[in-house]
């Protein structure tokens, strides 16, 4: 972990990326799904207005707003008022939301490993996003995991810069103990993405709860997901992925 004090030092005009996963990086178990997804915002907006909103949250469902949420932990016990808490907090637009999903049924060449595909797919979301909004530096936080950190690190050397900004993207890993507002949010909005790859796989239509408060009630610029159902490599040796983007459900 590198705290925001020392090494990262964001400065007003950056952007901050924070990312979490769901699911299983590959498929074991009951977990037929794997996926990343997080939130992007400018760090002045951050700092100054989205963890002042996250902290009211905390406290409406912890009764503190220094002790830090995890979306497992309010998808088995919470109550209609932490819900609801969550729903007015997600139509706050300071800060644009991604995710990218695959299923065991996603078709990889041979030898590719499902990170692979999902982060490199995250990071097409990330480069269309950042593009656009205008920036100086990106700083992209992604919490660790014991379990998921050697693959993912091993896809980090792919993510150099960003596609149509040029800017440089600035890679780091961050602990679940950080109890870091931003990873937090993170951890919903991931996990609404999972609760919608596993309400499709019962084949039930229609969207999940939490995705829809997530995603489903902001333009869709700022709400961006994906499943990927397929990769390709071409002769040149570049990788395309092809899948399904979000889409009023």
């Amino acid at each position: 972990m590198i705290p925001f004090a020392e090494e990262a030092a964001p400065q007003a005009d950056d952007l901050l990326i924070f990312i979490d996963d769901t699911g299983h990086e590959t498929f074991a178990g009951t977990q037929g799904y794997y996926g990343l997804g997080g939130c992007i915002v400018r760090a002045i907006d951050y700092q100054a207005h989205v963890k002042g909103k996250w902290e009211i949250v905390r406290r409406q469902v912890n009764g503190r707003n220094d002790l830090p949420l995890h979306a497992s932990t309010i998808t088995k016990k919470g109550k209609a008022e932490h819900f609801e808490a969550l729903a007015d907090f997600f139509l706050e637009p300071a800060f644009l939301r991604l995710a990218v999903m695959a299923t065991k049924a996603v078709r990889l060449p041979d030898g590719m490993h499902p990170c692979v595909a999902v982060l490199g797919a995250l990071r097409r979301e990330i480069s269309t996003i950042t593009a656009i909004v205008p920036h100086n530096s990106a700083w992209l936080f992604v919490e660790s995991s014991q379990r998921a950190d050697p693959i993912v690190m091993s896809c980090f050397d792919q993510l150099t810069s960003l596609d149509g900004a040029h800017a440089p993207l600035k890679k780091h890993f961050m602990s679940k103990s950080a109890n870091e507002h931003g990873l937090e949010i993170a951890d919903f909005i991931v996990s609404a993405a999972g609760s919608q790859v596993r309400r499709r796989l019962r084949q039930q239509e229609g969207s999940a709860p939490d995705f829809h408060d997530v995603f489903g009630r902001l333009p869709v610029e700022g709400c961006r997901y994906q499943e990927i159902t397929r990769a390709e490599v071409s002769e040149e040796g570049l990788v395309r992925m092809f899948g399904e983007h979000f889409t009023r459900l």
